[in-house]
């Protein structure tokens, strides 16, 4: 998309349009070619253009030759262009001096030449760089939606986006994280635009917002999926977009939208699936669930399962933790405020989903059962649905036994990957119950280090120490494996 320059107006007229010696060609844009004999022709020009003139006003004092050059440089033209011929056989000193004191280039046009040779060039070459736009901005369009039918849409498109703004291009979800980025070594720029999209709330699926980051200047715009905002595209350039650029930059968000929608519908076809198991298991129709979720590639029920049945202010996000906190959980949400889970025998600590909850709604209230033979999922879940209304907002309930399984579990861990520094540390916390002094006496440390280390323990064991039934399940744990005396 070259623009044309003073540098190559004066390349493709060759002699027609020639620098005065010593001038040194520019490459400033060229806005258009303006023809005048005022002195005063800058409430005429809007900057950039090429001021023509035979010089037939132009004054014999060099100061006033002085300030007529000084307006043509406030008004910001790129060249002054001097006519040969008709007034002046060349150049006169006094403008000469004037331009090079000034910093204004000034060119001449030969007498054979007339100006419209000039004009008509210009405008050539205007057309033929509209033309490449034109054909750059097509071909873009034709190459995102290549891009967009390919394997992995959301990654292929930001990749031709990135290349086609010589910069790059950043997918952030609903929440304004990012996701996916091209290239890849964008590093310190990242959590500049998660800052400035949290800080700006760009919501509503028809607005969007611009800022710099870096080096760049970032364009977001938001992903929608009907009404609903779904992600955002940000795309950086070294400059501001264009209208051409805006149109291109848009026209990836809406493929990106597509494949959003797209992603939603295969996610929504997948928990309808889901669904439908953990029903069937709760009507006792085990072989049947069991048929169906290995047939769509959804997890199928094990020998033992667990219930797990939670309140909150929104169910999706409900469904949406638990599913993040356990992959195979098979959800059911009854409708707006609670939902109840099929859970595998291999599910992890209920303390891991409290704390993701306590994150968007530290409201929930949570129940789970012990592991129970999947043919008895129904009358549990009855149960734990009609307890769950009585259950204290916030809190979480699991039976003893089940607590003793996954203390055992978390301590298995714990053992696999801690230090013998941490274990020591943990045992001695635990057989002083807590106090630090006669704890870090006993092993020699200093409480400081004493606290570090159980503070990285506890980061390992996953386990809520405060809590007392988890802390003795936890000395019982130890004792059993041979940590702890």
């Amino acid at each position: 998309m070259a623009v044309p320059t003073v540098a190559s107006l004066c390349s493709e007229l060759g002699h027609h349009l020639v620098p005065v010696a010593g001038v040194e060609v520019s490459r400033t844009e060229v806005t258009a070619v303006h023809i005048s004999e005022l002195l005063e022709p800058e409430a005429y020009l809007t900057g950039g253009e090429l001021l023509l003139t035979t010089g037939l006003a132009l004054p014999a004092e060099p100061a006033e030759v002085m300030a007529y050059v000084s307006r043509v440089r406030e008004a910001r033209a790129s060249a002054l262009v001097l006519g040969l011929g008709p007034i002046h056989a060349t150049p006169p000193e006094p403008l000469v001096d004037a331009c090079r004191q000034v910093g204004v280039p000034l060119l001449v046009v030969p007498a054979a030449t007339p100006f419209l040779t000039v004009s008509r060039a210009y405008w050539t070459a205007r057309t033929r760089s509209a033309e490449e736009k034109l054909n750059d901005i097509v071909a873009a369009h034709r190459t995102l939606v290549e891009a967009a039918v390919s394997p992995d849409p959301a990654a292929a498109v930001l990749k031709k986006l990135a290349r086609w703004l010589d910069g790059w291009a950043v997918l952030l979800d609903a929440t304004g994280s990012v996701d996916l980025v091209h290239p890849l070594a964008l590093g310190e720029e990242l959590g500049v635009l998660e800052a400035e999209v949290a800080r700006l709330d760009v919501a509503g699926v028809h607005s969007s917002a611009s800022f710099p980051v870096g080096n760049h200047v970032a364009a977001v715009f938001p992903l929608a999926a009907g009404d609903r905002v779904v992600g955002y595209l940000a795309a950086g350039s070294r400059r501001q977009l264009d209208a051409a650029q805006r149109r291109v930059v848009l026209t990836a968000a809406a493929l990106l939208s597509l494949d959003a929608v797209r992603r939603q519908q295969v996610e929504s076809a997948r928990g309808a699936t889901r669904r439908c198991v953990a029903i069937l298991v709760d009507l006792g129709l085990v072989d049947a669930a069991r048929r169906l979720a290995a047939e769509s590639d959804c997890p199928v029920p094990t020998r033992e399962v667990a219930v797990l049945v939670g309140r909150a202010r929104d169910s999706e996000v409900l469904v949406e933790a638990a599913e993040q906190w356990c992959p195979a959980a098979l959800a059911v949400a009854v409708d707006r405020t609670t939902a109840w889970f099929l859970l595998p025998d291999h599910h992890g600590p209920l303390d891991d989903l409290r704390r993701r909850l306590d994150t968007v709604d530290p409201t929930a209230a949570l129940m789970l059962s012990d592991l129970m033979a999947a043919a008895s999922v129904g009358a549990a879940r009855a149960r734990l649905q009609r307890e769950v209304v009585c259950l204290e907002q916030g809190r979480s309930a699991f039976p003893q036994q089940g607590i003793a399984r996954f203390v055992a579990r978390a301590v298995d861990e714990f053992l696999a990957a801690a230090s013998p520094e941490h274990c020591a540390a943990l045992v001695a916390y635990l057989r002083h119950r807590g106090q630090w002094e006669p704890a870090s006496i006993a092993l020699g440390l200093h409480r400081n280090t004493l606290r570090y280390r159980v503070a990285r323990a506890t980061e390992l064991l996953r386990l809520d120490l405060d809590d007392p039934d988890l802390a003795a399940q936890t000395w019982l744990a130890l004792r059993a494996r041979g940590a702890a005396d």
